[in-house]
């Protein structure tokens, strides 16, 4: 794990010269929030204004500078703070030469920490984060607690701070981008969900990776919980080097202090007591991965005080977020999923654990360093057809070889036409990219959404001729 930090105490923001890095949402809630401090503040993006919100326009006229389509070096080492959003690397040449000269740089979310009164849950991992975060904050809130998911998800943890008091409880997704930049940020209770390769095109190796997310438990202290996938050796260790008190989550086996599942049910197990949950057939969502997510929910909600049974019934009530798994259609005996969100190898080998066989999956989109020869064993047991779509697919074929039948699409609207022809009644339709969308979308949204419109828009009746395998 990276060393801990010597902590430093909250720069006094008034009339600091402060340079927010990227302008996408996070970027946008922290320049209002140093405005309301202040602060000096400019804001910049490789982006030109017209690439950007309109919201823009709003902070030019509260008095930030903007200094958009492309970086100047010398306003970067000159500021007294820089704040970064997530997707900015912190390797970047204008931020290098920043910390060259002692300039402070840090996460959109280390600066929202320096404020809140309230309870911290930080939940991070290769996969599974943004549902576990959002059902987190669904069970919290069910039970009658004043939580909130927030962070990575979708609302940055600065947006919080005005509402801020001491029993409210923010349960934060944490990507390892956001990460990188915390000195002080400390959750209350941090939860590891799994560790698998991701973002190669970022980080010199898979090593530095898990570091990053492992920083989620830099500031731990013997008072906090840690929670951890006893299935997944990488996690279970970065965990136990952190001083928090350790709890583990399990599908396969009984764990001494935590949650697993036993002769169909869940079970909650923690100091000295035991509460079996509820059945795990009765899980609303979909999947083997999912049940992980439920497991790290429910341990959560204990160590934040939430009756296992209230906990229950705000499982039940969840219906999960579009993109993940999410069922499109029925189409003549078909089964359409889209699982958009499935942006690395890692995921998509999740995704199609979920389904014993039988599966026409559309692979690709814009490669993040993925290994997607670590596919083979699980396409060749449950892929029948692969189609693969966008920038990445010839390094994907590369990769997989003659392992499956094999379609090349170069849009989801080719990828969804083949599919229609090449899947079997009683078959699976799944996307699961194991890519990012960058190539052709915005976001992973965006292309989820694509996916939905042209599988809802497919022409009823007789399905069409097949291909031969």
């Amino acid at each position: 794990m990276t060393e801990r930090l010597r902590p430093q105490a909250p720069p006094r923001l008034r009339g600091a010269r402060v340079l927010v890095v990227g302008a996408m949402r996070s970027g946008l809630s922290l320049t209002r929030f140093l405005l309301d401090q202040g602060a000096d503040v400019t804001l910049t993006d490789q982006k030109a204004a017209s690439g950007l919100p309109p919201a823009i326009d709003e902070l030019r006229v509260r008095g930030a500078r903007l200094e958009l389509g492309g970086h100047d070096e010398a306003t970067f080492t000159a500021a007294d703070l820089i704040a970064v959003s997530p997707g900015v690397p912190l390797a970047s040449p204008p931020l290098q030469a920043a910390r060259g000269r002692g300039v402070r740089i840090v996460a959109e979310v280390e600066v929202a920490s320096w404020f809140l009164t309230g309870t911290l849950v930080g939940i991070t991992g290769s996969n599974g984060k943004s549902t576990t975060t959002a059902l987190c904050g669904h069970v919290l809130h069910h039970a009658g607690l004043r939580a909130i998911a927030c962070g990575n998800l979708g609302t940055p943890l600065t947006e919080m701070v005005p509402d801020d008091a001491p029993d409210r409880i923010y349960v934060v997704e944490l990507s390892s981008f956001q990460l990188e930049g915390i000195e002080t940020f400390r959750p209350r209770v941090a939860a590891l969900l799994n560790l698998s390769p991701d973002h190669q095109d970022r980080y010199p190796d898979v090593r530095a990776y898990y570091d990053a997310k492992a920083r989620i438990f830099m500031n731990q202290g013997p008072s906090d919980d840690a929670v951890l996938n006893h299935d997944d050796a990488e996690a279970l260790a970065a965990g136990r080097r952190g001083a928090a008190r350790r709890h583990a989550f399990s599908r396969t086996q009984e764990v001494d202090d935590g949650a697993f599942v036993r002769r169909g049910d869940i079970v909650v197990r923690r100091d000295g007591r035991e509460t079996a949950v509820m059945p795990a057939a009765q899980a609303p969502l979909f999947g083997p991965h999912n049940l992980d997510n439920i497991l790290a929910t429910l341990l959560v909600a204990d160590l934040v005080g939430v009756p296992m049974s209230a906990a229950a019934r705000g499982v039940a009530t969840f219906r999960g977020l579009p993109h993940r798994l999410e069922k499109v259609s029925d189409r003549q005996g078909v089964a359409w999923f889209n699982d958009s969100k499935a942006t690395n190898v890692g995921a998509a080998i999740q995704s199609l654990l979920s389904f014993p066989g039988g599966v026409v999956l559309i692979l690709g989109g814009k490669d993040k360093g993925g290994d997607f020869a670590s596919m083979r064993p699980i396409i060749r047991s449950r892929v029948a057809h692969l189609i693969l779509m966008g920038q990445a697919r010839e390094s994907i074929q590369g990769q997989l070889g003659p392992i499956a039948p094999t379609t090349m699409a170069a849009t989801m609207a080719e990828a969804v036409e083949a599919a229609a022809r090449l899947a079997a009644p009683g078959g699976v339709v799944l996307l699961a990219p194991a890519c990012a969308s960058f190539d052709q979308y915005s976001s992973f949204e965006e292309r989820g959404e694509d996916f939905r419109r042209l599988v809802l828009a497919l022409p009823a009746g007789s399905p069409p001729p097949r291909e031969g395998r």
